[in-house]
């Protein structure tokens, strides 16, 4: 009796283990979207105020919707990127951009507003595939908005 029930518990623990471990592969957050502005480029400015920090009430993504009006986005802006000579801009939860077909992003700073036209998928477990963007019609695929 006892070894039937340790086999059946050693089946159960194999069992739940086998399944968590799908589950866990399948579990990606949603993906971000962000864009890189050379420090040294004169367009840097534009997205700071005039104290020099973060312009957050200027910056931001959006996309026009059926009605014509802005739909915003929650848009970050650092300077501590992880690629040094570069300011950082994103928004979080971007899996509005991967519909597989082209969407259209805004970024507005005080001086200009860049069309992003992006292209990307969600696949398998909601793993988000990038394919292509052009920025005001010019293709970039390095997301460096600013060089």
């Amino acid at each position: 009796m006892k070894r039937i029930l340790f086999l059946s518990l050693f089946i159960c623990l194999l069992s739940c283990e086998k399944s968590s471990e799908i589950q866990d592969e399948c579990m990606l957050p949603p993906p971000n979207f962000q864009l890189f502005i050379a420090k040294s480029a004169p367009e840097y400015q534009d997205f700071l105020n005039d104290k020099g920090e973060a312009d957050k009430e200027n910056v931001y993504f959006y996309q026009i919707t059926e009605n014509n009006t802005e739909k915003k986005y929650r848009t970050l802006f650092t300077n501590e990127s992880k690629k040094k000579d570069y300011a950082e801009v994103a928004t979080e939860s971007a899996i509005f951009l991967y519909t597989g077909k082209i969407e259209t992003l805004y970024l507005k700073n005080k001086a200009k507003t860049y069309k992003i036209e992006f292209l990307g998928y969600i696949g398998k477990c909601g793993y988000a595939y990038f394919q292509e963007m052009y920025i005001n019609g010019v293709k970039n695929n390095d997301f460096i908005l600013v060089k």
